[in-house]
């Protein structure tokens, strides 16, 4: 089998890969911090903190396989709605990262100590300039290899998507097979995609990690 004469098709899953994993990694980032920030030991409140539990709880708890399902059979049919694929997979998978995004920032939040947050109320910062230049900056130096790894994982949640039709990377090697009958190269040149994608992902987590914490592996 001719893998060049199939490659248009791997690029074009492998672009789908790409995009589905930055919107739905960008998002579940942005949930994460909102949700991490009102339910830190310093800022929470009761009901506040018992609904961010809920949503980290099922987010977690349930399979990012089932979530994809449930995202794309059970909602739209409850609803009423016509919900295209790539929207509720986008969807299914930044709410079930957001969760442990969630729970990785507020753990790095609640490791920053009481009294610099009683400091600069004293000093007469706001809450949002309090967050935005001493908070959450020393947050991300101290969670960033926990939130790479987390980004590398979803990345790796995208190949579910290939059951319910979206034709990213693993769909389309699926596709090839079903013509080619011959499924060993195709696999072997998924494996190797993701691979090349992880490799980018340590090697950026590493660059960070010298930048940030100032040493060497």
């Amino acid at each position: 089998m001719d893998l060049l004469l199939y490659t248009p098709f791997l690029a074009k899953g492998t672009f789908v890969t790409c995009i589905v994993w930055l919107i739905a990694g960008f998002s579940s980032i942005i949930i994460g911090i909102i949700m991490g920030i009102i339910s830190c030991r310093y800022l929470a409140y009761k009901n506040l903190s018992v609904m961010v539990r809920a949503y980290t709880f099922i987010a977690k708890g349930v399979p990012a396989y089932v979530q994809i399902l449930i995202a794309y059979f059970v909602i739209p049919s409850m609803l009423g709605i016509n919900i295209p694929g790539f929207i509720t997979a986008v969807l299914a998978l930044a709410f079930c990262s957001s969760g442990y995004v969630t729970e990785i920032i507020r753990a790095g939040i609640n490791t920053i100590p009481r009294g610099q947050w009683d400091a600069s109320f004293v000093l007469g910062y706001s809450l949002r300039a309090i967050l935005a230049r001493i908070i959450l900056p020393q947050t991300v130096v101290n969670v960033l290899p926990s939130l790479l790894g987390e980004l590398e994982q979803l990345l790796k949640s995208t190949s579910l998507l290939a059951t319910i039709g979206i034709t990213e990377l693993t769909r389309s090697g699926m596709n090839i097979i079903s013509r080619e009958l011959n499924p060993i190269p195709i696999y072997l040149t998924i494996a190797g995609i993701y691979l090349i994608f992880s490799a980018l992902l340590q090697s950026i987590t590493i660059y960070l990690e010298k930048r940030t914490y100032g040493y060497r592996r």
